[in-house]
């Protein structure tokens, strides 16, 4: 190859190679066009959706702030920052009562997401969610006293109540939930739910043995807080499958309701 023949492929070479860079561009900025048109259309459609996640947050940092400016002995790092941070604990200080919270939370969100699914889809399976409305209310009231620990820190150091009078609480509420439902936890795979609250009526069961007044070693001591947990926390992952369990089968139910449409 003589040396003008080289200098040609290269020039080739180059000139393509500009080619491809300058269609590379060319995409480039098309597709950022899209990516920011996109952006604006969908802030348009989305602004009350974000208006109204954002505001309760809103409000929530203002009392924060609030309550760190006026409570004494209570600062705005203690009240944002974690449990272990605040403590100066290690990580893995209550590991197990996070996991927890993660079950009921899961429980939490799968009530929720079918009772929305199921409302957009039909309005037939009215008893369906009812029960995933009241379940969704139920789970969120042992969320959050799994939690904050209502029934031990508010109730008996804040309103000096004992213990027991909030598990005969919550077994009425547990009650009520079953009889206003009963005809749709009949026709659900009920076992899961009568195992779970068999699972949460034992650990209730070792929480209220008063073994703090008994002279007891210590290592019955650590069964008693072993079995209380144990249960609990095989409940609650009881608890979230029957749920889970559940929507799936009602959600699919309205999926072949909306198919099959009217006769």
């Amino acid at each position: 190859m003589q040396f003008s023949e080289l200098g040609a492929f290269n020039q080739a070479i180059v000139l393509r190679g500009l080619q491809t860079m300058y269609k590379f561009r060319q995409r480039f900025m098309n597709m950022v066009k899209q990516v920011r048109a996109g952006i604006v259309s969908q802030l348009r459609n989305l602004w009350k959706v974000l208006v109204f996640l954002y505001l309760p947050i809103v409000f929530l940092f203002l009392l924060v702030g609030l309550l760190s400016r006026t409570v004494d002995n209570i600062s705005l790092a203690f009240l944002l920052r974690d449990v272990t941070a605040t403590g100066k604990l290690p990580f893995f200080a209550g590991f197990v009562s996070q996991l927890a919270a993660v079950l009921w939370s899961a429980a939490l969100t799968v009530c929720l997401f079918a009772l929305v699914v199921m409302h957009m889809r039909t309005s037939n399976f009215v008893g369906a969610r009812r029960f995933l409305l009241y379940g969704s209310i139920l789970t969120l009231i042992l969320l959050l006293d799994d939690v904050f620990l209502f029934h031990e820190g508010v109730v008996k150091g804040y309103l000096h109540m004992k213990e027991r009078y909030v598990f005969a609480g919550y077994m009425v509420a547990a009650l009520g939930f079953v009889l206003l439902n009963w005809r749709e936890i009949l026709s659900s795979e009920y076992a899961l739910l009568l195992l779970a609250f068999a699972l949460f009526a034992t650990s209730m069961f070792f929480d209220v043995l008063p073994l703090d007044d008994l002279d007891l070693p210590y290592l019955w001591e650590q069964l008693e807080l072993f079995l209380e947990d144990g249960f609990k926390f095989a409940g609650i992952a009881t608890w979230l499958l029957y749920f889970a369990r559940y929507a799936i089968q009602r959600i699919e139910g309205t999926r072949r309701n909306s198919q099959s449409g009217p006769l």
